[in-house]
């Protein structure tokens, strides 16, 4: 289940809680943007950075034995092969910001391990099984930013691209979509208006900002057809 469709049905998990701690009060437009294309055996998922984890982690489920993994870590942090569980190929750096690049044949552990140990770091990994691809730029995207105007062009989806035989994916993500489409573009507004800080945190910055859990609302613009349909859900 994506981190959009769990905050639809109140579930918050460690998944949901890293795609927020970026983001102050304000209103946050266009982001999380969805691009789906269905066919008949194979499905096209196009996306902005927030999925690239999740696709990753669902997609690694169906590696048999190893598979080859392209892609980098990118953080300030120094990051050493055995931290990682991975062997690196290289690594850039500019204004302090690090790039750790893969280029290695990996496990189904190897990739997971990835994700679920380093939630501070942007893990972008590009590799295929026998169910599904991904691809995935390896860039720092922008800083998120609040906006005062919506703009008139629709968002693009080009951070990710998942291909995947399994229906049940492209449902979890078109849950609230019209049946029977065959392309839709779906681009997601933060509107947060509180940040609730645990006791426990309050006296430090960083980890309040790790930990503050959004309230607000989350607003999901669906364009099917030439037509825009707009939904608001609890944040």
């Amino acid at each position: 289940m994506n981190f959009i469709r769990k905050i639809v049905d109140g579930k918050r998990d460690e998944w949901v809680q890293r795609q927020f701690t970026r983001y102050g009060k304000g209103l946050y437009e266009q982001k999380a943007v969805v691009q789906i294309i269905k066919g008949k055996k194979l499905s096209s998922i196009s996306t902005g950075f927030e999925f690239s984890g999740e696709f990753a982690y669902q997609l690694a489920e169906t590696i048999q034995g190893k598979t080859h993994v392209t892609g980098g870590v990118i953080t300030t942090q120094k990051l050493t092969e055995s931290e990682a569980g991975v062997p690196f190929s290289g690594m850039k750096q500019f204004a302090g910001v690090k790039t750790f690049l893969i280029d290695a044949e990996l496990t189904k552990k190897q990739v997971q391990d990835l994700l679920t140990k380093f939630t501070s770091a942007l893990v972008l990994l590009s590799f295929k099984t026998d169910e599904g691809e991904l691809k995935t730029k390896v860039k720092n995207p922008k800083s998120a930013k609040a906006t005062n105007k919506e703009s008139e062009e629709l968002p693009k989806a080009d951070f990710c691209k998942f291909k995947t035989k399994d229906m049940s994916i492209v449902e979890d993500f078109a849950f609230d979509v019209p049946k029977g489409f065959t392309k839709v573009l779906i681009a997601h507004s933060f509107d947060i208006t509180d940040l609730e800080i645990p006791k426990e945190y309050e006296k430090d910055f960083v980890t309040a900002r790790l930990h503050a859990i959004r309230r607000g609302k989350l607003i999901r613009e669906i364009h099917l057809d030439g037509k825009k349909l707009v939904k608001e859900y609890k944040l």
